[in-house]
C-alpha cells in the first residue's frame, strides 16, 4: 500500500542512509536552535526597555526587519556562494559562525549590537539553507526525494513547538541554578546559550557528511539560470489565471500578515497588556506550536471525508479568527488555550492549502508559481513584524472615558486586533472565491474520477460517456516507467492468481486486438520520428478505445482478472505531466475513449528512471529502445514525477510497489498488495481452478503470444 511504502522511504533514509541520517539531524538541531533563538531574542530585546515603553515595541520591529531584510538583499547571492562552494563545508562554517554570534548576543544588552548581529547570523542561516537545499538530491535517490521533501517541511517547522517549549523549561532551570548559588545568568542569556550550543553541535554533525562533485544547478537551453524577477512575474501571471491558485495565495498571505503582527507584538503584549513576566511568551507560543503540529498530523484524517478545497477556507478563517481572539483576551491561560486552537487550524490550512497548491499547478509552471507564493507570503510577514511594533509604539497608550468611566487602550492589543481583522477579512474573502471556483469547476467536471490537476485551469473539457455498468471482474492495471518489469510481473501475477482458481486476461497497451496493435506499432516505431504530443495522446486513446471495447470489457462483464501492463494513468504520466499537456485534459479525454471503465487498482513498480532504463535498453543507452524509450533522461524523470504525483493524489486506487530486487521477490510484494482487492485463498476452501486462462490479447494475424509480451515487455 501507498501509506506502507511511503513509511518504507522514511525508514530507509533515516536508517539506511548515513548521508540524509547526518544531514537531517544537523539540519534539526540547526532549527530548533533558530527557533530558540527568535523566541529568546524577543524577549531579550523586550527586556531591554521598561515596561509599556515604545522603545520596546520599535526594538522589536528592528529585530524582526533584521531577521527578513537578508532574504530580499542576500537571497539571491546565497544560491550562487552554495554552487561555487564546497557545500558540506559551508553549511560548518555557517553553524560554527553562528553559534559564536549567538554566545555574543547571549551578553551583549545594546539594541544596535543585536540588530546588526542578527543580520549577519540571518545572512548565514540562508547560506547554511541554500547549501543544504542544494546538497539534498547528491545525498538521496531520486525515487525517495518526495519523502526527503517533506521531512524538509518537517526539519524546518516541527521544532517550533518543541523550541518553545524548551525555552519555557530553561527559564525555570535557570532559576534552578540561581538558588544553587551559582551565577544567575539569567533565562534569556541561558535559552540563547543553549541556542548557540545546538549550533556546534549541529557543526560537528555535518562534518561527517560525505558529498559527491558539486553538481551546478539547473539552467535553461541557453545555459542561464531564470532570473528571479522573470520568475515572478511568470508565475503571477500564472496565478491571475487560475482563480482557485489566487484565492488560495492572497487568503494566506492576509493571513500571514496578520500572524506576523501578533508573533511580532507577543512578548510586550505578555509584559505590558497581560502584566506577566515577557518570558511567558514562551508559553504561548509552546501551545500554539503543539496544536500546530496535531493540526498537521490530522489531515491525512480528515481528507479522508472532506476535500481539501472544503476544508481549507473555514480553517483559514477560524485561525484568523482565533488571532482577533487573542487580541481581546485578559489572561495568559485563555491566551494560551485558544492559541493552541489557533495552532490546529493553521496546520491543518498549512498542510491542506500546500497541497492543493502543488496539485492545481502544471509541473512547468510549480516553481515559478512557488517563487511567487512565498516571495509574497514574505512580504506579507516582512511588513507586519516590521512595522506591526512601530505602529503600536506610535499609537502608545491612551484614555477614552464616557459617562465618567475611563479606560485605557493599548497600542499593542489595537495593533494585533487589526491585523487579526484584516486577516479575517482576507480569510473570508478567500473563502468566497474559492468557493465560486470550486463550483464552477465542479459544474465543468474537472475534479471527475480522481486524476484531477492543475491542467484545465478551472476550463476542462467536459465529454459525454455512457454509464459504466458494474462488472463482477476485477481490473488491474500494471504501471511504471521504462523497464520497471510490468509485463514480467504481468506473467507472474496471472500465473500466480490462475494457480489460486481465477480466470485472468493477461494484456497490454497499447495493444490487444488487430487495430490497437496497429496503432502500437506506429507509436513506438522509431521511424515514425518526432510526433505532435496531441496526436500521439489521441492515437493511445484511439488504441485504448478499441481495447477495453474488443477485450476488457467483455472480460470483466465474464468475472474475469484482467490484468493490464499500463493503462490510462500512463496516458496521465506521459503526455499530461512529461509531454506538458496538463493531466486534466488528457484524462478526460481518455475517460471518454474507454467510457468510464477504470482499472479496480493501479500497482505502481517504483523503480530508479537510469536502472529502468538499463533494464529496458542494456548496453546500448536509450538509442536502441523503441520511439519512446530514445527520450531523454529529463524526460523519463518528468514521468516518474507524475507518476509520483498520481500515486500521492489517488492513494486508494494506486499502491506503490519497490521494483527492485529479483522478480519473484517484486512479485511476492505485488500479491501481498492486491490482497484487499484479490483475497489471498483460504487452505481448503480456495476456489476451484479454471479451465482455461480466458481471452487473450490479438493482433493481424491472431492471439499474441504471451511469450511475445514478455519478451517485448522485459524492454517495456
Amino acid at each position: 500500500m501507498p501509506d506502507r511504502a511511503r513509511l518504507a522511504g522514511y525508514k530507509e533514509l533515516l536508517v539506511g542512509n548515513r548521508n540524509y541520517r547526518l544531514w537531517f539531524i544537523s539540519g534539526l538541531g540547526s532549527s530548533f536552535g533558530d527557533w530558540i533563538g527568535l523566541f529568546a531574542l524577543q524577549v531579550l530585546v523586550v527586556s531591554l526597555a521598561p515596561a509599556g515603553s515604545r522603545l520596546a515595541l520599535f526594538g522589536l520591529g528592528g529585530v524582526m526587519m533584521a531577521r527578513l531584510l537578508p532574504s530580499a538583499i542576500f537571497g539571491p547571492i546565497a544560491g550562487v556562494v552554495a554552487d561555487r562552494y564546497d557545500r558540506r563545508r559551508l553549511m560548518f562554517v555557517a553553524d560554527i559562525v553562528r553559534g559564536a554570534l549567538f554566545v555574543v548576543v547571549a551578553f551583549s544588552r545594546d539594541l544596535v549590537t543585536l540588530l546588526v548581529l542578527t543580520f549577519v547570523i540571518e545572512c548565514l542561516s540562508l547560506l547554511f539553507i541554500a547549501a543544504k537545499d542544494a546538497s539534498l538530491p547528491q545525498i538521496v535517490e531520486r525515487r525517495h526525494l518526495t519523502q526527503a521533501n517533506q521531512m524538509n517541511l518537517f526539519v524546518t517547522y516541527g521544532p517550533l513547538p518543541l523550541g518553545a517549549l524548551t525555552a519555557t523549561v530553561l527559564v525555570s532551570i535557570a532559576g534552578f541554578l540561581a538558588g544553587l548559588g551559582l551565577p544567575d545568568v539569567g533565562a534569556t542569556t541561558f535559552s540563547l546559550l543553549v541556542n548557540a550550543a545546538t549550533f556546534f553541535i549541529a557543526g560537528l554533525v555535518i562534518l561527517g557528511l560525505r558529498l559527491p562533485p558539486k553538481v551546478r544547478r539547473a539552467t535553461d537551453a541557453d545555459g542561464q539560470a531564470p532570473g528571479v524577477w522573470e520568475e515572478l512575474r511568470a508565475g503571477l501571471r500564472f496565478i491571475r489565471d487560475l482563480p482557485l491558485i489566487r484565492a488560495l495565495i492572497t487568503g494566506v498571505v492576509g493571513v500571514a500578515f496578520g500572524a506576523g503582527v501578533v508573533v511580532a507584538l507577543g512578548p510586550e503584549f505578555v509584559r505590558s497588556d497581560l502584566g506577566l513576566p515577557e518570558a511567558d511568551w514562551f508559553t504561548l507560543v509552546a501551545f500554539v506550536g503543539t496544536g500546530l503540529l496535531l493540526g498537521i498530523l490530522l489531515v491525512p484524517v480528515i481528507t479522508n471525508h472532506v476535500r481539501k478545497e472544503r476544508l481549507f477556507p473555514p480553517c483559514l478563517t477560524g485561525a484568523a479568527a482565533a488571532g482577533v481572539v487573542i487580541a481581546t483576551l485578559p489572561s495568559l491561560q485563555l491566551a494560551s488555550m485558544v492559541g493552541f486552537l489557533l495552532g490546529g487550524l493553521v496546520g491543518i490550512s498549512f498542510v491542506s492549502g500546500y497541497t492543493l497548491l502543488h496539485e492545481q499547478t502544471t509541473d512547468d509552471m510549480r516553481a515559478r508559481t512557488f517563487a511567487a507564493f512565498y516571495t509574497s507570503t514574505r512580504v506579507a510577514m516582512f511588513a507586519a513584524l516590521g512595522l506591526g511594533p512601530m505602529l503600536a509604539g506610535l499609537i502608545g497608550r491612551f484614555s477614552i472615558g464616557a459617562g465618567g468611566r475611563f479606560a485605557t487602550m493599548s497600542g499593542v492589543r489595537l495593533t494585533m486586533l487589526a491585523g487579526g481583522i484584516a486577516a479575517l477579512l482576507s480569510a473570508i474573502s478567500a473563502w468566497r472565491a474559492m468557493d465560486r471556483a470550486v463550483r464552477q469547476r465542479d459544474s465543468a467536471g474537472d475534479r471527475a474520477g480522481g486524476a484531477g490537476g492543475a491542467g484545465g485551469a478551472g476550463r476542462t473539457l467536459r465529454l459525454p460517456l455512457p454509464r459504466a455498468e458494474p462488472t463482477p471482474g476485477v481490473f488491474v492495471a500494471l504501471e511504471g516507467g521504462e523497464g520497471a518489469g510490468k509485463s514480467t510481473q504481468m506473467g507472474l501475477l496471472a500465473a500466480t492468481l490462475r494457480a489460486e482458481g481465477h480466470d485472468v486476461l493477461a494484456t497490454r497497451e497499447p495493444g490487444g486486438p488487430p487495430v490497437s496493435e496497429r496503432v502500437r506499432e506506429i507509436l513506438l516505431d522509431p521511424a515514425s520520428g518526432a510526433m505532435e504530443a496531441r496526436t500521439e495522446t489521441l492515437l493511445y486513446a484511439a488504441a485504448r478505445a478499441e481495447h477495453v471495447e474488443a477485450v476488457i470489457r467483455p472480460a470483466l462483464s465474464a468475472g474475469t482478472v484482467v490484468i493490464c501492463d499500463r493503462f490510462l494513468d500512463s496516458s496521465v504520466a506521459y503526455q499530461g505531466f512529461a509531454r506538458g499537456l496538463g493531466e486534466d485534459a488528457v484524462y478526460e479525454i481518455n475517460r471518454w475513449a474507454v467510457g468510464g471503465i477504470e482499472p479496480d487498482v493501479v500497482v505502481l513498480l517504483d523503480l530508479d528512471v537510469e536502472e529502468g532504463l538499463r533494464r529496458a535498453v542494456p548496453g546500448s543507452g536509450h538509442d536502441g529502445g523503441d520511439r519512446i524509450e530514445r527520450e531523454d533522461s529529463a524526460f523519463h524523470e518528468r514521468v516518474a514525477d507524475g507518476f509520483r504525483s498520481l500515486a500521492d493524489r489517488d492513494d486508494g486506487r494506486v499502491v506503490v510497489v519497490d521494483g527492485r530486487g529479483e522478480p519473484e521477490v517484486v512479485a511476492e510484494r505485488v500479491r501481498a498488495a492486491l490482497t484487499a482487492w484479490l483475497p489471498l485463498p483460504v487452505d481448503g476452501d480456495g476456489p476451484v481452478p479454471a479451465d482455461g486462462d480466458g481471452p487473450v490479447p490479438t493482433d493481424g494475424d491472431g492471439p499474441v503470444p504471451a511469450e511475445r509480451i514478455e519478451e517485448e515487455g522485459n524492454r517495456r
